[in-house]
Parts: structure tokens; sequence; C-alpha cells
């Protein structure tokens, strides 16, 4: 199974790149948990999680994989950086209910995934917070 995750973490970070939401979140498991950062309200079904994802894609944030994806059980884990552009970014911060600054900025993110027995994910999880923020 772990070629089958490591292709579902590609597919994630390509289908970012293009703002599909809806195949972001077909990836996902009916009953699936995304925390995205740590911390904030989880959201739970995929109603939810496309709510949450057609917001993420809509100002043209890309993802840039940093190294391998780590495969360990039914879990991966990987890091990225989200490349977020400046102008039109109004509602980024109370959408994503953290505080981001204004302006362009690329954050330093690890997620992980936990999939269930038929491949999907299960819980995504979303480690960073204003540290790893960097404004240009």
């Amino acid at each position: 199974m772990s070629d089958k995750m490591k292709a579902t973490v590609q597919a994630y970070l390509d289908n970012f790149n293009t703002q599909n939401a809806e195949e972001i979140t077909a990836l996902f498991a009916d009953n699936a948990t995304v925390e995205d950062p740590i911390g904030t309200p989880i959201k739970k079904g995929k109603e939810e999680i496309l709510a949450f994802y057609k917001m993420a894609v809509k100002n043209g944030a890309t993802l840039s994989q940093q190294g391998q994806t780590r495969i360990a059980s039914n879990m991966a884990a990987f890091a990225f950086e989200v490349t977020v552009g400046g102008a039109g970014m109004t509602d980024v911060d109370t959408d994503i209910e953290v505080e981001l600054p204004p302006g362009s900025m690329t954050i330093h993110v690890i997620d992980t995934f936990a999939f269930d027995d038929d491949g999907k994910i299960s819980e995504m999880r979303a480690f960073w917070g204003p540290g790893n923020i960097k404004q240009h």
C-alpha cells in the first residue's frame, strides 16, 4: 500500500496546484477529518473538507514538496512549502482561522495523512505556526 499512499500524496499536491478542491476531497474517506493547522477546529466529513479546500485554493496558493514522502504503517508524512500571493487575500486570516500577515508569503508545513483500509485519507493534520511563515 505504500506506493498507493505516495501516489495519493502526489495527487493531493497536484490537485492543490491546479486548484481542484473536488479532486482533493475525493482522496478522503467519507468520515475523514482535517486539522489545518493543528489546534484549529477539525473539519469532519466530505462536506466540511470540500468547503475548506475550496477556500484554501481560491487564492492561488501553490505547494512545493520538500524532500521525500515518509511512509510508516498506514501513515504518510511530507514536508512542503505553501507559496501565497499578496493581492486579493482579504479573507484568508478568518477562513483559515489563524492570523496570517498581509501580503505574499511562504509557509513551511509538514502534513500527516492516516489511511484507511481502502487507501483513502482518514485523517489529515498540518503542522505549522507563526514561526513557519516567511513574508516576501
